[in-house]
């Protein structure tokens, strides 16, 4: 992975940007064939009812200055809004350029100007990237040359247009992008044609908790034993039977990001180090951990679990700063949030097998309650596969809170999460 860079690129100062409406940004996973992370599309969450001066290129312009612009598009590529105003604007050339794709949106008019100013940011090694549909009209074509990426989606575009437009831009050496993929077939057809870049939510394929392989089974055992009232001897003989399981908590307790001094060795070592609150944390990362994948293989629902665990977290920090029980509660409830995607099963079947307490519960089955409400909200920026987009005023209203207090807990909680998962197969 990726480390950000401590020197930071600064615009000049007569290129300030206009003021912008409140905001926040959403990452939404783009996956790779073997369904690992490939990098995210940037979503602008925008608050207030005042809808003039919304430019989500402006936006990601704007997170960029306040974060930095190797820190907020950090470890991953990220897909963002190609509008006239950061198109056009000198900071552009910032964006990191093995790590920004920018998007061609609908209404783009290849004006002269704006074709020069491509051509700029093209020599830089900025990549662009546009809808199949859009690709096949012939007002867009001169926009054509500057793209990498090529995105389509099934309700835009026919099967028919799929399959041959695909083909032109795979010999233009354009990488292929699925906007959805709404069931199996379509998939299939995907992969067939070449497609490497997945958005969207992939077929579901639940099957029911009693087919749960043997280390699912045994995390699930362990999360409850940690969780409750087992002894250490009993989790560490648990962790026994599996000696992947062990090497991988001792690969992760040893990284850099948990701040040990001094390596540990052992399994017993280990969870004397930890104690019971980092071991549950620790157990409950190796859950989304997915054997059999390639080297390198990121786990975007590990991310993402984990980003929303870190940001729940720090929300209850700062909302009840006394209450350290329920800081630990609200980064339970967004570590196992997304728990029924990796295992395949609902919910309630997976929770029949781990003991929570009411309010995690609650929060998990019906996002409801005080930890549903930030689990809502770490859901809506940091989302898994397909999850919608809801309205941001109402969950900041409902927590008494605004942009300018979220938007460096969600960055703080971005960065976390990736150098949390360093070690992880």
């Amino acid at each position: 992975m990726e480390s950000t860079s401590t020197a930071e690129p600064v615009a000049e100062p007569d290129e300030a940007p206009a003021p912008l409406p409140p905001h926040l940004l959403r990452r939404e996973p783009i996956l790779d064939a073997q369904r690992g992370l490939a990098g995210y599309r940037l979503r602008i969450l925008w608050s207030g009812t005042d809808a003039a001066g919304r430019d989500a290129g402006a936006a990601v312009m704007a997170a960029a200055r306040r974060h930095g612009v190797n820190a907020c598009l950090a470890y991953m590529p990220h897909w963002v809004d190609g509008t006239p105003t950061l198109l056009k604007n000198a900071f552009a050339h910032m964006l990191p350029r093995h790590r920004t794709y920018v998007e061609f949106p609908e209404g783009t008019e290849a004006t002269p100007e704006l074709i020069q100013a491509l051509q700029g940011l093209a020599h830089g090694g900025l990549p662009f990237s546009i809808r199949g549909d859009l690709a096949a009209e012939s007002q867009y074509s001169a926009l054509l040359p500057f793209c990498k990426v090529v995105s389509f989606d099934p309700s835009l575009s026919t099967k028919a247009d799929i399959f041959r437009q695909s083909f032109t831009h795979k010999q233009a050496k354009r990488q292929l992008m699925a906007a959805s993929t709404p069931d199996q077939a379509t998939l299939d057809n995907f992969l067939l044609l070449g497609f490497t870049l997945f958005a969207g939510r992939w077929p579901d394929n639940i099957v029911p908790a009693s087919a749960l392989t043997s280390r699912q089974k045994t995390l699930l055992r362990l999360v409850t034993l940690i969780m409750g009232t087992g002894e250490i001897r009993e989790i560490q003989d648990s962790l026994q039977r599996d000696a992947e399981l062990v090497k991988t908590l001792l690969d992760m307790v040893n990284t850099p990001a948990y701040g040990l001094s001094q390596e540990v060795e052992s399994l017993s070592q280990a969870i004397m180090l930890l104690g019971r609150r980092h071991l549950q944390r620790w157990v409950q990362m190796l859950m989304y951990t997915e054997s059999g994948r390639p080297a390198g293989f990121l786990s975007p629902t590990l991310i993402q679990a984990s980003a929303r665990a870190h940001l729940m977290e720090a929300l209850s920090t700062l909302r009840y700063p006394e209450q350290t029980i329920r800081a630990e509660a609200a980064f339970t409830t967004g570590i196992l949030s997304p728990m029924d995607r990796i295992f395949h099963g609902t919910m309630p079947e997976l929770l029949s097998h781990v003991e929570v307490d009411v309010p995690v519960r609650q929060a998990l089955l019906q996002r409801e309650g005080a930890l549903g409400l930030e689990l809502r909200l770490a859901t809506l920026v940091f989302p898994s596969e397909g999850d919608p987009i809801e309205e941001l005023d109402p969950l900041l209203a409902a927590l008494a809170l605004d942009t300018d207090t979220l938007d460096p807990m969600i960055q703080d909680a971005f960065v976390w999460a990736h150098g949390i998962t360093r070690a992880a197969p």
